[in-house]
């Protein structure tokens, strides 16, 4: 805390005067919790990124980037994450900036794909300082003249055969009533901040995109597609996931005898659109919805057109079972990032995931999916 020692001092805080005397944190607390006009926004940043960096994975990853760039950070093995976050924040504040993006773009999860014109395989295209400021500067051409200000960043986070891209930027203005300490009111006028996502996967050439509104979804597309690939149009829809087995082969959908890791798959529920005059869409629930349509005598699910269906999902190391949706044509959610990988085998195996264009059935896009 000593970079704001003045306006700590200036708010009644005194620093100790030496090591053997007791810091008062409570007195420190009471002051950080209390911002005023004046609180410094340096100080606010440095506790932000600290917090949200002091997790025992986030120390696994800091302590690798220190070895890594070889700072000078205390060699403590009584170090706690927080300890070492605010080491590593003291040495290079930049290092915990880019864990913190890597750490963002890796929670989220909800993406809608797009997969290149002609069929493309190979890794991401490499980014540059200049390159990503090129970017960087088009991409806040676009969010100025659309009230979203200036001042993106964009982070490239490379862990083959995906790529991740974070983009962090301004949401338009926003205008909030404010509760004043003293019982009065004011106004608050501020731009948001917002962090958009893209993965790139090399084995297929597909791109997921998150984004906030279509216009900001568009726009990355056809940045990256100019910049990066074979021009703006680059990136189209793609259509990674279907439903067609379940009608095709009912229970047989759901066979995981040849997938170790996966006990057993129930369908659980499933959303059918019949149209018609009144779009009607149909929501049918159970426990087992094929075993309660076999006790009806309903036989399969020909009809309509199935738009989602939700598995839970038995692993053979959990007693719990997690869920999972798929939303053709191209989300899937479930519900840990671990499960991902015996998921996609099992999806694949029955026919879930189409093949891409171009690209050999083993060596088909694995699909990232979107955590419930």
């Amino acid at each position: 805390m000593a970079p704001w020692c003045d306006y700590l001092r200036g708010r009644g805080f005194e620093f100790p005067s030496s090591p053997l005397v007791e810091i008062d944190f409570a007195g420190l607390a009471d002051i950080l919790m209390r911002p005023d006009a004046a609180t410094p926004a340096d100080m606010v940043d440095a506790l932000y990124y600290v917090h949200e960096t002091a997790g025992a994975e986030d120390m696994d990853q800091l302590l690798a980037a220190v070895r890594a760039r070889g700072l000078a950070v205390a060699d403590d093995p009584g170090a706690t994450p927080i300890d070492l976050a605010i080491d590593v924040w003291s040495a290079a504040p930049e290092v915990v900036r880019a864990h913190h993006a890597e750490a963002i773009a890796m929670r989220q999860q909800n993406f809608e794909y797009f997969g290149p014109t002609n069929p493309v395989r190979g890794v991401f295209p490499a980014i540059d300082t200049e390159l990503r400021q090129r970017l960087e500067s088009e991409l806040d051409d676009w969010f100025e003249s659309h009230r979203r200000g200036r001042g993106c960043r964009m982070f490239v986070i490379r862990h083959p055969p995906m790529t991740w891209i974070l983009v962090r930027h301004g949401q338009p203005m926003r205008r909030e009533a404010s509760q004043k300490d003293d019982g009065g009111v004011g106004t608050e006028f501020y731009r948001p901040q917002r962090h958009d996502v893209l993965i790139y996967d090399e084995r297929s050439g597909d791109v997921g995109v998150h984004a906030n509104t279509k216009g900001e979804r568009n726009l990355y597309l056809r940045t990256l597609g100019h910049h990066l690939f074979s021009g703006e149009e680059h990136f189209q829809t793609a259509g990674r996931f279907t439903l067609d087995p379940l009608i095709a082969d009912g229970p047989e959908a759901l066979n995981v005898e040849d997938v170790d890791g996966i006990k057993a798959v129930r369908l659980v529920e499933y959303r059918r659109y019949w149209g018609g005059v009144y779009r009607e869409m149909e929501t049918r629930k159970a426990e087992d919805v094929f075993a309660a349509l076999a006790a009806r005598n309903i036989r399969g699910l020909a009809g309509g057109r199935l738009n989602s269906a939700t598995f839970k999902v038995a692993f053979e190391d959990s007693e719990k079972e997690r869920s999972v949706t798929i939303r053709p044509p191209g989300i899937a959610r479930y519900e840990r990032n671990d499960d991902s990988e015996l998921i996609e085998r099992w999806l694949r195996a029955r026919g879930f995931i189409l093949s891409g264009q171009g690209v050999d059935d083993d060596e088909a896009a694995t699909a990232v999916l979107e955590r419930a």
